[in-house]
């Protein structure tokens, strides 16, 4: 799935997923973002008053193509194609159609340029080494507070980006951004239990972009909202 923001605000939005970029970004016109059919994603957005595209590519479409998973990058050629399209829309005669068909094309074959990767070759699997697990560990338990990207991750063991989701993900099972989310859980479950400190404080002390963010990413692990939680123990 490929959605494009064509008009309209949003004061920040914060995206993951599970191999791929996270973190927040500021949508504005022309803004795409992808989600290939095999990812899971999550989104939390904020003052949100925009249109967007979203547009669904059948495997037919795509071939032997992956898509990549891309969270904000601008794409102004993309955004004209779509605005053309929805130009014609409403028009029902032969040259709106032909049109439509013909931009849409066009519109193919530039996610499948622009975004398409070949599927990955097998490679010899390549896994953390203890050291570096426990660099990597103590590094992300220290920065739950903190925006953590993974280009950073990667070179605290001198890997490319690309090689280091793929040994983390072997390694503990999970992606970068779930383990970091995991454990900002679980760490708020502790203060929650432990402490007095207001919903709002806690999110903030956690690195969530929001309140809002922190109930909904607390809620989807734990089963209920931190207030309830907290309820009960």
């Amino acid at each position: 799935m490929v959605l494009v923001w064509r008009r309209g605000d949003a004061s920040s939005k914060e995206v993951g997923f599970d191999q791929g970029p996270a973190g927040p970004v500021t949508p504005r016109p022309s803004t795409v973002w992808v989600i290939p059919a095999d990812q899971r994603s999550t989104a939390q957005a904020r003052d949100v008053a925009c249109e967007f595209a979203q547009l669904s590519l059948s495997p037919t479409t795509l071939g032997h193509t992956d898509l990549r998973p891309v969270a904000g990058e601008q794409d102004p050629f993309m955004h004209h194609l779509i605005e053309k399209i929805a130009h014609v829309a409403a028009r029902d005669d032969v040259l709106a159609r032909l049109l439509r068909e013909t931009l849409a094309q066009g519109l193919s074959l530039h996610i499948r340029d622009h975004y398409g990767q070949l599927p990955s070759a097998p490679s010899r699997a390549r896994t953390l080494d203890s050291d570096e697990q426990r660099l990597l560990i103590e590094f992300l338990h220290d920065s739950l507070d903190t925006d953590i990207d993974i280009p950073s991750l990667a070179g605290l063991v001198d890997m490319t980006v690309h090689g280091f989701r793929r040994a983390f993900m072997r390694t503990f099972g999970v992606t970068p951004y779930r383990y970091v989310l995991d454990q900002r859980v679980q760490r708020a479950k502790t203060l929650l239990a432990t402490t007095t400190l207001p919903i709002t404080e806690v999110s903030i002390a956690l690195g969530f972009a929001t309140p809002s963010h922190f109930t909904t990413m607390f809620k989807q692990r734990v089963g209920v909202t931190p207030t309830v939680y907290r309820r009960n123990t």
